[in-house]
């Protein structure tokens, strides 16, 4: 990328030769300002190619000398204003981490987020951060947190804006949970760098059905001794003989019981947290195969829509349950609105104003946020705004404030515009 002053202030550029890298969709999200932390996108077409440009006038690079902590003017005795800065600061650095996540849950991938250190901006004070996300199309294999690439991370982490903030060891975490694709230890050292213990709901929960109804299972099973059990109740054995040994003053067996007892409790604990660490590493792949398979996947097949009755026959260990989304298809051809749309979001806000829907018409009888649908536990709902737009189920007016359940086949009009609702249940069971 590159920097450019212009007439109205100072841009980050980026130059592409070919225009369908761009995706419609990740520049509506980061136009949406989901987040405070990305700049907001500025597409434009030259000849055969296509330039994205970000404004950050009034924001100063990170690695400008007033935010180094080496710098020769900076004094050694740090003013409260300054520390309260850095508390700040810190604060604002977990809540930046914690939004890669949440980019990830709006289906774009980490790898559009451009990590050079001369590209990321902050204020003058140090406390609001900028980056540039670019909005262009990703591979499947892209959505997931190690997309981010450790290397780019560290390069980042290590300038002086983030060091006088982050401690050797949280940077350690955040870079090895990125190259290990462990969302869970990137989500705790984030919470825990912003000071906050609250913890990420699981994006996918239904995922873990499977692991609890295993443990149920075992409660109501005989009681077996794991290998990690069993290491334990030795080396504790061991570690008594060697008491006992030591006792009647023979010394030799005494130690070698004892280093036997060490051995197995060292053995067992590393087995323990290579096996947890599997086991996080194996979940973030999971979830980011099932984030794919929303935005990637084609349209089902026959053999691929399955039905209730087929879900309660099949009780296989390690299958998903089915993936439920949304579609609103539009009745009748309107220029300017899309024939499609699709509702994977637990809650899809419709309407004119760009900053406020997902889902944006450019309509005079469009509100700004005309209405929200909210997907809960498999079921669709309508809820209108409180505002001057009307909404119609099946040409019924729906009150205000209201909410509504919609079903498969059912005709929802915003406006003026008319769109059919169409649910689809995907049997997820195999990549």
């Amino acid at each position: 990328m590159q920097i450019k002053k212009g007439p109205y202030g100072y841009y980050a550029i980026k130059k592409f030769d070919d225009p369908d890298i761009l995706c419609t969709y990740a520049e509506e999200v980061i136009d949406g300002n989901i987040s405070d932390f990305y700049l907001k996108p500025d597409t434009e077409y030259l000849g055969s190619g296509i330039m994205c440009c970000f404004e950050f006038s009034g924001f100063l690079q990170i690695t400008d000398p007033e935010f180094s902590v080496f710098s020769p003017g900076k004094k050694n005795i740090p003013h409260k204003k300054n520390i309260k800065n850095l508390s700040i600061r810190r604060k604002s650095a977990g809540d930046l981490f914690y939004s890669f996540i949440k980019l990830l849950d709006h289906l774009i991938s980490p790898s559009c987020i451009v990590l050079d250190p001369d590209m990321v901006f902050a204020d003058p004070e140090g406390i609001t951060v900028k980056l540039c996300c670019l909005p262009v199309k990703s591979k499947p294999d892209e959505l997931c947190l190690s997309s981010l690439n450790a290397e780019r991370l560290e390069r980042l982490l290590n300038c002086d804006f983030f060091k006088s903030v982050l401690s050797a060891d949280e940077i350690n975490a955040l870079v090895y949970s990125v190259r290990e694709n462990n969302e869970e230890l990137f989500l705790r050292t984030a919470c825990k760098i912003k000071g906050s213990e609250e913890k990420k709901e699981d994006p996918l929960p239904f995922l873990n059905t499977g692991t609890k109804k295993a443990k149920h299972d075992k409660k109501h099973t005989g009681r077996k001794y794991t290998k990690e059990e069993k290491d334990l109740m030795i080396a504790c054995l061991s570690s008594f003989l060697s008491f006992v040994l030591m006792a009647g003053k023979m010394l030799l067996p005494c130690f070698l019981f004892f280093f036997l007892a060490l051995v197995i409790l060292t053995v067992a604990i590393l087995n323990r947290k290579k096996r947890e660490l599997s086991v996080h590493k194996e979940e973030s792949l999971k979830i980011a195969k099932q984030r794919s398979s929303i935005l990637f996947s084609e349209s089902p097949s026959a053999d691929t829509i399955i039905t209730s009755s087929e879900e309660e026959r099949t009780g296989e260990s390690g299958t998903f349950q089915p993936l439920i989304t949304g579609q609103l298809s539009l009745i009748s051809e309107i220029n300017g609105v899309n024939p499609q749309y699709s509702l994977y979001l637990d809650e899809t806000c419709i309407g004119s104003d760009c900053f406020l829907s997902d889902i944006v018409i450019d309509d005079p009888h469009v509100a700004p946020l005309h209405a929200v649908i909210k997907q809960i536990n498999g079921s669709f709902y309508l809820e209108p705004s409180k505002g001057t737009g009307k909404t119609y189920l099946e040409d019924s007016p729906v009150e205000n404030g209201k909410i509504y359940e919609i079903k498969s086949g059912q005709k929802i009009t915003v406006g003026n515009i008319e769109f059919r609702f169409a649910t689809e249940r995907l049997a997820k069971n195999a990549y």
